[in-house]
């Protein structure tokens, strides 16, 4: 608990926890608008309105999403390694492990809060403009927890990137290949290429349904897990030289 409030400290002079929860507000302002200019256009699709309010807007919105959690990764391991401050922490009676947790679940955390922003919006829209009837809340939240499970590998593997770069420039040239080539496979039909974090999260932009996919579920679990455990362990047993 200590190391968190510390963690929270920090995070108020890096600016990360700023960063998400504007992208999350412009995501919410994003589809207010563009429903509201295009929704004549939209709801002539020939889609069930629930699958033209949740695939049709997401796309910008996944792409809002991506590069705030690109620049957030990349911010909140640069404080750590002015004046070698990282390698000082190695001296001290602290976890390195645990504090590499705490700036996961801040990250984490903050995502969240910018997912429910843009999924209010959309409930919003859903609520006043879908034809009667349509409208269906389940569907909606189940989307939203779909949407957060597949950024998940994107945060774990930048943070990742982050914790061993010093120059800030590595990561995020590493988060803009990583959104370049995702969206030049994504639309490739090749399960293999769920490998690859930012395949994941551009998968629910590039579908029709807007019902969650088990399988990109699973690997995006998966693919979490193995980046936050490389993550924790790559802190504890590898010194920054």
């Amino acid at each position: 608990m200590n190391t968190l409030v510390i963690e929270l400290r920090k995070e108020k002079r890096t600016g990360i926890i700023p960063v998400l929860l504007v992208v999350g507000i412009l995501g919410a302002l994003y589809a207010l608008v563009n429903f509201m200019v295009r929704k004549d256009t939209l709801l002539n699709l020939p889609l069930p309105p629930m699958d033209v309010l949740l695939t049709q807007i997401y796309g910008m919105i996944m792409v809002l999403n991506m590069f705030g959690i690109v620049v957030a990764a990349c911010m909140i391991y640069n404080m750590e390694f002015r004046g070698n401050a990282v390698k000082k922490i190695h001296m001290l009676p602290m976890s390195v492990s645990s504090m590499y947790f705490c700036k996961f679940s801040i990250l984490t955390i903050t995502l969240l809060a910018a997912i429910a922003f843009q999924h209010l919006a959309l409930m919003l829209i859903g609520m006043n403009n879908l034809p009667q009837g349509t409208f269906d809340m389940k569907m909606l939240v189940d989307f939203a927890a779909y949407s957060f499970t597949t950024s998940m590998p994107v945060l774990s593997f930048m943070l990742l990137v982050s914790s061993r770069f010093e120059n800030m420039w590595v990561p995020l040239g590493v988060g803009v290949a990583g959104f370049l080539s995702g969206m030049a496979l994504v639309s490739s039909d090749m399960n293999l290429l769920l490998l690859h974090p930012f395949v994941v999260m551009l998968k629910p932009a590039f579908v029709m349904s807007a019902y969650p996919n088990a399988a990109v579920i699973i690997v995006s679990l998966i693919e979490t897990i193995l980046f936050l455990g490389a993550g924790l362990w790559m802190a504890k047993h590898l010194s920054y030289e």
